[in-house]
């Protein structure tokens, strides 16, 4: 018996190639024979999503059932974010990247989906705002090469190619990594200024099925932006960049800077692309806040709000091999140090 009495099913019917509308459907029945009473509401445009988000806790639902993509994802949370009532999110993942579904650590095949949506835990998270646009990010805000990335990966490459529509795009502009003079106020009197092509503010900056981490304190829960400021000049750059994100080492570089703020305001010269959450957003100037424990949403039983550090090398293991001490790490772990050693001053 779910401990919730009222859910609203929120559905994009185009997302996952009408996939969303189908297992709404199986999502319904297994849910009402939990004794939960469903009601199943179809977007019909930009916009439905958040305003039947925001009125959930007046109409009288306590569960937001997100069945979606990303975009979807970021409906809801916006409605959710600007509601004075929270009702909990439970998102059920059907879209291209599904980027969210993989933060929170959600599972995939609709039985489980179910079972989770009733007895997973609940979390308050940060939210994003960006107050003179009055739009809201989960994930995170991403400006230059990112951003550029989602603006050549138009909604019909990506019902073509999928994912593989992201990575065409950011193979076109991976060989031209323009920069530009970066000026950030972070909110405390400081005025910040760099040369780079790309910025991340991120609110969510673990990706935990596949272990890469954005910054090395990021965090959804303790009311601040991590800000990362990235300056690769060129494609061995980039896989060094990488490659740092998903071993977690984060020693000094040139290649990235790194700071946290509850607040931020960002300028660049010249203007460069924005997106925020996967949906182009224009150009910079930026202006963003923090929302603390902004929405209320249903997490896998894999997700861990403060993960210690290791990166994929440390919680690599093969079939065969079982202790820290194994050859294989101790192999990995070498070839992984000489690698990023031979990026600290790339040419």
């Amino acid at each position: 018996m779910s401990t919730y009495q009222r859910a609203t099913l929120i559905v994009n019917p185009v997302a996952g190639y009408a996939l969303g509308l189908r297992l709404s459907q199986q999502l319904r029945e297994s849910l009402e024979s939990r004794g939960l009473a469903c009601d199943v509401r179809v977007t019909n445009g930009q916009g439905d999503a958040r305003r039947w988000s925001e009125a959930a806790a007046d109409e009288g639902f306590d569960l937001i059932v997100a069945i979606g993509g990303d975009g979807t994802v970021g409906e809801i949370v916006a409605g959710q974010a600007c509601s004075a009532r929270k009702v909990p999110i439970a998102i059920v993942p059907v879209g291209t990247a599904n980027v969210v579904s993989l933060a929170l650590a959600l599972p995939w095949l609709p039985g489980m989906a179910v079972s989770n949506i009733v007895e997973g835990r609940v979390l308050p998270f940060d939210v994003g705002y960006l107050p003179e646009l009055d739009r809201y990010f989960f994930l995170m805000a991403a400006i230059g090469f990112p951003a550029r990335i989602i603006r050549d990966s138009p909604r019909r490459l990506k019902n073509m190619f999928g994912t593989f529509a992201y990575l065409g795009a950011a193979m076109r502009n991976a060989f031209n990594l323009d920069e530009a003079r970066i000026f950030i106020d972070d909110g405390s009197g400081t005025d910040r200024e760099f040369f780079g092509n790309t910025i991340l503010l991120s609110n969510i900056g673990r990706i935990g099925d596949i272990n890469l981490k954005v910054t090395p304190d990021t965090s959804a829960h303790d009311g601040r932006f991590d800000v990362s400021v990235i300056s690769s000049r060129s494609l061995w750059d980039l896989i060094v960049i990488l490659f740092r994100m998903l071993t977690w080492r984060y020693r000094p570089t040139p290649l990235m800077h790194h700071f946290q703020a509850e607040s931020v305001v960002i300028t660049t010269d010249p203007p460069v692309a924005v997106q925020i959450d996967g949906e182009d957003l224009g150009q910079t100037p930026l202006s963003a806040r923090v929302i603390p424990g902004g929405v209320q949403l249903v997490v896998g039983n894999r997700y861990r709000e403060n993960p210690d550090g290791g990166g994929f090398l440390k919680e690599f293991h093969l079939p065969w091999q079982r202790t820290r001490r194994g050859w294989v790490r101790r192999r990995l772990a070498a070839v992984s140090a000489r690698f990023i050693d031979d990026g600290e001053d790339p040419s």
